[in-house]
């Protein structure tokens, strides 16, 4: 049976996230009709790189496809874009082996947090990036960053739920970017705010969580120290809250290839 490599790009705010599941519309559910639809067959198969919650965006989700029809990668990824909704696409779509896994063979992924600073929401953007109505020091949550590069227990940054052999994970970077107006991906807003995070590997709703901490730094309610300290693998409360899902995007999942 053929396999493909695929990369999908979402707008993740009507559906339950990527995964399928019994009750609620996701992204893998309209890929896996598109793909019913191209190959005339249910006999296929979709594995996503990694779950992104409801509400989550993504610019690089990564997709083995398997189906028993033979096609051009470039034609699979016309006829899939023909039969998908406006809000989810296929970007770029190549062949490969059976031993490619989107998870297992993954080195390493990137997020992005967009974030601008308003008394209230946009009720047009609102669900592309989250509007911050209190104010952060930048130069307090930039230090905040810096505290979640290497090697930790990320323990009390994760939801518990799914069940993980291990809460340990490395982080290659973490920095805050501040996009003026020329510069946002965001045009209509100035400064727009992106939280950018390179790791191995990323727990459930870790990224949410470790921004809500740098938030937390950023407003003076905790200090860098204590982001230490929660790194350190003892359960403790929270020092940030979950953020909205709104503002998070899967920017890029790295392999051997890329």
């Amino acid at each position: 049976m053929p396999f493909y490599k695929a990369t999908i790009a979402y707008k993740g705010s009507a559906y339950q996230g990527w995964q399928s599941q019994p009750n609620g519309i996701t992204v893998q559910d309209n890929l896996n009709n598109a793909v019913f639809a191209v190959s005339k067959t249910d006999d296929v198969k979709t594995i996503g790189s990694g779950r992104t919650d409801a509400g989550v965006h993504a610019r690089g989700q990564v997709v083995r496809i398997e189906t028993p029809l033979i096609i051009k990668p470039q034609s699979l990824l016309m006829a899939l874009n023909t039969k998908l909704p406006a809000d989810i696409r296929v970007v770029d779509c190549e062949e490969t082996v059976d031993g490619f896994h989107p998870i297992f063979s993954a080195k390493s992924k990137w997020y992005s947090y967009f974030f601008t600073l308003s008394n209230y929401p946009d009720p047009l953007m609102h669900e592309l990036l989250s509007f911050l109505s209190f104010d952060v020091q930048e130069s307090l949550m930039t230090e905040a960053c810096s505290k979640f590069v290497g090697r930790h227990d990320f323990v009390n940054f994760y939801t518990e739920g799914t069940e993980v052999k291990s809460t340990i994970r490395s982080i290659y970077s973490c920095e805050l970017i501040r996009h003026e107006q020329l510069s946002t991906p965001f045009p209509f807003y100035s400064p727009v705010y992106e939280i950018r995070i390179h790791g191995e590997g990323f727990l459930k709703q870790m990224v949410r969580m470790m921004v809500g901490a740098i938030w937390s730094c950023g407003r003076g309610k905790i200090s860098p120290s204590d982001i230490e300290t929660a790194l350190k693998g003892l359960k403790s409360e929270r020092v940030g809250p979950v953020v909205a899902p709104n503002g998070l995007y899967l920017m890029r999942v790295v392999y051997e290839s890329n």
